[in-house]
């Protein structure tokens, strides 16, 4: 499964999905639980890339030695974006106030299975080839950072993971960007800024182009210096490996810091491009994220 903090539902591909998608990957059905309680009652989920429509089902789920009883979703449908995808699923770690299908993050409150109601997420990078990326939930994993972790609460208590931006740009020179809002997303593999806040941080970078689209940036492909963003006061460095992505032609590469209106007007999605240089740090109870 999936893990991630930008959506709040959780789903997996059905048994009698007739989908490619579902095909190509594992699936579930009653047949697989002695405890699954099946619905009448739909659901319909659309990310950036693909959509899901399936039924809410009712079961015990089991992670790490705890279970809890948790509704989730059981896709009888899944778009072709997912046929490629290393996942069966998501597990959704957002929250939303007065759900109607409670999801993860708050189940583990409302079952008190925990000694403290955090999860800490450490992701590997692909190219390192090392696979030993991590969700710790109820503590940190202390062996994965040193030194201070730095909190921010989230604008919306209780809502999803999103907190103030102090400021973003190169070389310890800011773009004017503070009085943002990001949503720190696992499950968003790059970083998104509205176009209006993108012309103002690649303003900054001598050589930035923009496509004929707007959606996107290149730079010189020999880019080594870091796009940097500051959170409470801490800023921290995204390295060119990480946000300096594939050709775009001879000489320049795509920035996978995109040029999107991914999640609204003046707030960013700050994806994995950004989170495999953290250590991040979900506090349910004190409405806050952390990261080293």
């Amino acid at each position: 499964m999936l893990i991630d903090t930008g959506a709040s539902s959780t789903w997996l591909m059905g048994s009698s999905c007739p989908s490619e998608a579902c095909n190509r990957h594992d699936t579930f059905g009653p047949a697989d639980s002695t405890t699954y309680n099946a619905s009448t009652e739909t659901f319909k989920l659309n990310y950036g890339t693909g959509n899901v429509t399936g039924n809410w089902v009712q079961d015990t789920v089991g992670f790490a030695g705890f279970s809890l009883p948790f509704s989730f979703g059981v896709a009888n449908e899944v778009s072709a974006d997912f046929n490629n995808y290393p996942m069966d699923g998501i597990l959704g770690l957002a929250r939303m106030p007065n759900a109607a299908h409670p999801g993860f993050p708050q189940m583990l409150v409302n079952e008190k299975v925990l000694a403290s109601n955090i999860f800490g997420v450490s992701l590997h990078r692909g190219s390192d080839k090392t696979n030993d990326g991590e969700i710790t939930f109820g503590a940190v994993d202390t062996t994965k950072f040193t030194g201070p972790i730095t909190y921010t609460n989230t604008v919306n208590p209780g809502s999803i993971w999103s907190i103030p931006v102090g400021e973003a740009g190169f070389n310890g020179k800011g773009a004017g960007l503070a009085n943002r809002t990001a949503v720190i997303d696992t499950g968003t593999s790059y970083c998104f800024m509205p176009p209006e806040d993108a012309a103002l941080f690649y303003a900054q970078f001598p050589g930035a182009q923009i496509s004929p689209d707007g959606n996107s940036y290149s730079i010189p492909c020999t880019t080594t210096t870091p796009a940097q963003f500051t959170f409470s006061g801490v800023t921290y460095e995204v390295p060119a490996k990480d946000w300096v992505g594939g050709k775009s032609s001879d000489t320049m590469c795509t920035s996978n810091i995109y040029s999107r209106d991914a999640s609204g007007v003046q707030s960013w999605l700050l994806g994995d491009t950004f989170l495999k240089n953290v250590y991040s740090v979900f506090d349910m109870d004190l409405n806050r994220v952390g990261k080293f």
